[in-house]
């Protein structure tokens, strides 16, 4: 009953009234493909245009990789091997996700704001994508292509998505967010990859070696 009583209660996210650009913060991931399973903790901060970053930390809180996205490159970094990789973003984000999920996208996925035309329970956001609204009018479903997301929990007080669950042809996940910060002040660096020119560049072949190591 005392840790019960002390259990914390989910947070209450309001977002700002105008539009959302930017997305920041803490989650955790899990995905089940027909011979891999990926689970973690990841930092993120998503800004638009087409900027992005993820820095993927194991158990003790220390860094496993981070994958830099911009509109045209993306650069997916392992700073105890000295390594890294580039290709175009989309790419990147297909080969660590299974589906290429793009800055933007996801600015708009986490921030729960779609391009929303009239009050249509369903719509299509002219990116490739039908989305479709709840009862309260949070968009809660959606997809592109195979693939497909919905939304299990909201922030209260926000149609903030808490919990995704994605699926695909062989292959399902689910992403938690843990703590989000909406439209945060940009800082200086925090997309800048010039630290990576004393790494050797490498192939995605020998980076898969070294994760595998």
């Amino acid at each position: 009953m005392f840790l019960a009583g002390c259990a914390a209660r989910p947070p209450v996210l309001v977002p700002p009234a105008g539009p959302i650009a930017a997305v920041e913060g803490f989650g955790s991931i899990s995905l089940q493909g027909e011979d891999s399973v990926l689970k973690g903790r990841f930092a993120f901060h998503f800004r638009e245009p087409g900027r992005g970053r993820i820095e993927a930390l194991d158990p003790l809180g220390r860094t496993i990789f981070y994958l830099f996205l911009s509109e045209d490159r993306g650069s997916f970094v392992l700073p105890r091997e000295k390594a890294y990789v580039e290709e175009p973003p989309a790419g990147l984000m297909g080969r660590i996700l299974g589906f290429p999920l793009l800055p933007d996208e996801i600015v708009r996925l986490l921030g729960g704001t779609w391009e929303a035309p009239g009050p249509d329970p369903c719509f299509e956001t002219g990116a490739g994508w039908d989305v479709w609204r709840d009862g309260k009018g949070r968009v809660a479903r959606g997809g592109r292509d195979d693939l497909r997301f919905s939304v299990r929990e909201f922030f209260a007080g926000a149609g903030v998505p808490r919990d995704i669950e994605f699926a695909q042809p062989g292959m399902t996940g689910r992403l938690k967010i843990l703590s989000l910060r909406i439209n945060p002040p940009e800082r200086a660096g925090a997309f800048d990859t010039t630290f990576v020119r004393a790494f050797s560049l490498k192939t995605w072949e020998e980076i898969e070696e070294m994760l595998k190591r």
